[in-house]
């Protein structure tokens, strides 16, 4: 009786493992790649583009050209996003708005409705960012702009001349949820580090 009952738990416990065994056989791979995004190079078009988004905190958007360039793409019903926010607090603290700008944009915040802005509020004023959060009008247009922002966290980091030196992007079912100032920091120091042209 034993060995039958035992027998009966070990093949409860492979059905799942079956079953996740077929799934994988039979999904196309693209199922289970990250997302496509790629931080494009950050030229005049895609500053005018930031300059004309909407402040949300009162800040005034940076100065964007001759210094490296932060952005971050968030939502306030994003859980990974507020210990984001504390990181570029601390890289804010780092540097000096002379030599890195960061700019946070808000993106599909419309996926959970709030009509009356209180989530926005609430997480503005949990994670009291010191640096520029945006709104642009138009989720589409930043989403094609940006090299196919499709998820969130995403994180670009841009040297002084508006190439892309670091990329995170939360990719679904991860583990790490988000960027931090000790993996961005080494990026800006090697920028930051070489001569201005």
């Amino acid at each position: 009786m034993l060995l039958i009952k035992s027998s009966s738990k070990a093949i409860l416990l492979l059905i799942p493992c079956i079953a996740v065994a077929v799934t994988l056989a039979v999904l196309p791979r693209e199922a289970f790649s990250g997302s496509p995004a790629k931080a494009p190079v950050l030229d005049q078009t895609l500053k005018r583009a930031i300059g004309k988004m909407t402040p949300l905190n009162g800040k005034k958007i940076p100065a964007l050209d001759n210094r490296g360039l932060i952005i971050a793409f968030f939502a306030s019903w994003c859980p990974p996003c507020r210990p984001e926010f504390a990181e570029l607090n601390t890289l804010r603290q780092m540097y000096s708005p002379d030599d890195v700008s960061i700019v946070a944009i808000n993106l599909f915040e419309d996926f959970f409705n709030d009509d009356s802005g209180l989530r926005m509020k609430r997480f503005l004023g949990k994670t009291r960012p010191e640096f520029t959060t945006v709104r642009a009008s138009n989720d589409a247009f930043i989403t094609q702009s940006f090299g196919g922002v499709d998820r969130i966290p995403t994180l670009y980091v841009y040297d002084r001349t508006g190439q892309p030196v670091y990329t995170f992007i939360h990719q679904k079912g991860a583990a790490k949820t988000h960027a931090t100032a000790l993996e961005i920091a080494p990026q800006i120091q090697k920028f930051l580090s070489k001569p201005i042209r």
